[in-house]
This record gives structure tokens, sequence and C-alpha cells, in this order.
């Protein structure tokens, strides 16, 4: 699997899905040499095959609560029972080698974070429009935040269950992405983060809207603002 020889039995890896059936395969196929302690998915009542195949590869399936990407990560978190919790798509763009790489870091910190911009990488996902966007959010999450990030919209994150006593994540759509690093950042915990290069997707279309889950997460930001 890896030289890195990292065992992943005691980590988490949550996955929220909707109508995941074309990339879902792929996703779970690959991921398990990594055994994983736990796979959850948080499925937000797709009308495809995806409930399924998650429950044909082992996976923990729970429908979710409430609306919003973000909910459907906090509502896995709070089923998750492992030491670590990770996260990824299931759309095949996130390459599970990462984590292999953030567990051998986690040690000696509290959360690792990846980015697809470190050291001037960039994502093949972007438009010129997200482009935009996720070096504008990134910026203003330097400034609000002071945290030292260089990539805010991409929620491939490592951390310890610990840290979740003294950090109180809420942001139930995409805002999430940048609330964990803020968060982590302004309670003076410990984080690094490592270059991940995104892939092409596996399968199917953007749940994403640049322009209205823009707005939105420029209003969660926002009020996170005010509210720390």
């Amino acid at each position: 699997m890896s030289n890195l020889n990292t065992s992943l039995r005691d980590t988490s890896l949550i996955i929220a899905t909707y109508n995941e059936e074309e990339s879902l395969p792929f996703v779970l196929n690959e991921i398990k040499e990594y055994d994983f302690g736990e796979v959850i998915i948080v499925d937000g009542y797709s009308t495809d095959n995806t409930e399924m195949i998650a429950k044909e590869y082992g996976a923990t399936f729970i429908k979710q609560d409430e609306k919003g990407w973000g909910s459907a990560v906090l509502q896995g978190i709070s089923v998750s029972t492992k030491k670590y919790i990770t996260y990824m798509d299931g759309d095949g763009s996130y390459n599970p080698i990462a984590i292999l790489e953030m567990k051998s870091l986690i040690q000696n910190y509290d959360a690792v974070f990846s980015s697809r911009y470190k050291d001037g990488a960039k994502s093949p996902d972007d438009t010129f429009i997200r482009a935009i966007g996720n070096r504008l959010f990134t910026f203003l999450v330097r400034i609000l935040f002071k945290c030292r990030i260089s990539d805010a919209l991409f929620f491939y994150p490592l951390f310890k269950r610990e840290i979740l006593e003294n950090i109180d994540l809420k942001s139930k759509d995409f805002t999430l992405c940048l609330e964990l690093p803020a968060l982590v950042h302004l309670n003076k915990l410990r984080y690094t983060e490592i270059l991940s290069l995104e892939r092409e997707r596996f399968a199917g279309v953007t749940k994403v809207n640049a322009f209205y889950d823009g707005l939105k997460i420029l209003k969660g930001m926002l009020n996170l603002r005010f509210r720390v």
C-alpha cells in the first residue's frame, strides 16, 4: 500500500453522498487496502443505488437528518468512534494517499490540513470563477482569523477527536471547510498543512454552485467572525 506503513485502524473516514452510484464503487474499492477503522457514509436521500453500493462494501450507511453538506459531515463526526477523523468526497477526486502522510504527521499536531495550492500547485477542478473564489476566501480567512493555510475551501483534514472538546463546529453548509481550520487556529491548537493534488472526478457532476454557495460561505464567514 505505502512505504509509510501507517495504520488507519484508529481512524474514521466520513463520506457525504448524494447520487454517487457511478463514482462510489471506485472510491470504496480504492480505500479497501487502507483498512480504515470505520467508513461512515452520510447520504442526502439519494434516488439512485448509492445506499445499496455502500452496504455492499460494508460501510456504515446513515440518512442525513438536516439539509446541507456541512450538516452531513457533522452528523458523520457525531456517530464516529475512532481516535482520528478524516473526510473524503464520494466522487473520486480525493487521493487517499494523502491520508497516510497526514497520519504520519498527526502525532505532533492536533490537525493536519490538505491544500491544492501549496507550493504553487493548482486544482484541475478550477474554473476561472472557482480559482478567483478560492483565492479570495483563503485571503479572507488569513486576514479575519490569522489562519496559516493556503486553501480555505478544500475540506480534506485529519484531526484528533479530542480537539472537538475545544472547538464548536456549527456550519451546516460549505462554510465548514474554513470553520474547522479557523477555530483550530483561534483555539491555539497545533496544525500544519500538506500538498494534496486534487484529481479529476471519477464520474458525476459537481454539486457546488460557485455563485450561490460562494454567497453562503461569505455570509457564514462573517457570522463566524462575529461569533468568535
